[in-house]
């Protein structure tokens, strides 16, 4: 017991939040100039009607190379598993860029995010406005993102999504926030209209001296299906996206 609370102390003995507020929103806080993190993003997505099971593992390097832009580095792996006769892994070297209009502090806080990814399989292009405004201790945060995936191995899939975010949260502690998300995310495939899913789960973030993290987990709470999905018995479950996500993402600096 004596060893439990020890952890637990260690653990939230920290000066600053928690560097990614929200396991699926982003912000516009960029980096601080001349830092850097590792980071371990880890998404698990499943609960299709036909057996599914999606890991995405990222990893990735970020650095603040200005006081409102920061850069991130790294590998992206998605692992698919519908059935155990089945597999599909997809691997993608992958940069991001951040730049930071306005800080939240001010009247609404405005960033831009670019991400490209490229692997032997797929490439990947994504756009994303960020908004955020803080009142006191609590944070709003709104994503708008489009997001393409070429597939070089002429896969018949999901091409092109696009994704709204909504993140609140609370500063409990200086070290420590809670609060929710809310994620519509809409595929089309070669431009047809393959459905919207929306999302809703709870989050948490915490920071200490050596390493922080943010976890949240969210689940299909209502949809829009295609027209061939319309009265296939199932209120919910439609052809292209999963019933639940959770994604964990752990980071640590390594130089200041």
């Amino acid at each position: 017991m004596r060893v439990r609370t020890f952890l637990v102390v260690a653990l939230l003995s920290s000066t600053a939040f928690a560097e990614r507020v929200f396991p699926f929103t982003w912000t516009s806080a960029t980096q601080a100039k001349s830092t850097s993190d590792a980071e371990l993003w880890l998404t698990m997505r499943t609960g299709r009607k036909t057996p599914f099971d999606q890991l995405e593992v990222r990893g990735w390097v970020s650095a603040g190379v200005a006081r409102n832009v920061d850069v991130h580095f790294g590998l992206e792996t998605d692992f698919v598993l519908r059935r155990r006769e089945q597999k599909e892994l997809d691997g993608r070297i992958s940069a991001l860029a951040r730049y930071r209009f306005f800080e939240p502090d001010e009247v609404l806080g405005v960033a831009l995010l670019g991400r490209a990814g490229f692997g032997v399989a797929s490439s990947v292009l994504e756009g994303r406005l960020v908004l955020d405004r803080k009142l006191g201790d609590v944070l709003l945060a709104a994503n708008s993102s489009y997001e393409r995936t070429v597939f070089w191995d002429r896969r018949d899939a999901i091409d092109t999504r696009l994704e709204q975010n909504l993140g609140v949260t609370l500063r409990v502690t200086p070290d420590v926030t809670a609060g929710f998300e809310v994620r519509a995310r809409t595929a089309l495939k070669a431009g047809e209209y393959q459905g919207t899913a929306v999302y809703f789960g709870p989050s948490l973030s915490i920071s200490t001296k050596v390493v922080w993290f943010s976890i949240g987990a969210v689940a299909q709470v209502m949809s829009d299906k295609a027209e061939g999905d319309k009265g296939n018995g199932q209120p919910i479950i439609f052809r292209d996206d999963e019933r639940f996500g959770l994604r964990v993402v752990v980071g640590a600096p390594t130089a200041k």
